[in-house]
């Protein structure tokens, strides 16, 4: 049996107060790949970076293609680069409560 919790196929699908109640329910997740991505990322994304959706069904094949790497450096070049985009299109997930469709079109808000 799964232990991950229902998450739809689209992560940015989820309403503000949803993404924010499963972010608390997945804090072990979050502490764990927070530390993961230190290593792993060029600059290490910001503390409210969305490190949880690693552990989603959404990710899970990203996760498993990061999980035998310990530095940025092991990583594949392809690999670091998908990581790369998974960190930008992730980075304001739990910051805007307004413009929610900021991931529709490519369009990113600033600030």
């Amino acid at each position: 049996m799964d232990p991950t919790p229902p998450f739809p196929a689209d992560p940015r699908s989820l309403p503000m107060h949803e993404r924010r109640a499963f972010c608390e329910r997945m804090q072990a997740a979050q502490r764990s790949w927070q530390l993961r991505l230190r290593t792993l990322c060029e600059a290490p994304p910001a503390p409210d970076f969305p490190c949880f959706l690693l552990a989603t069904p959404a990710l899970r094949g990203l996760a498993q293609r990061l999980a035998p790497h310990a530095h940025r450096r092991d990583l594949p070049t392809g690999l670091a680069d998908e990581l790369d985009r998974f960190v930008d299109a992730f980075a304001d997930y739990l910051r805007t409560a307004e413009g929610e469709d900021a991931f529709q079109g490519g369009a990113r808000r600033a600030g």
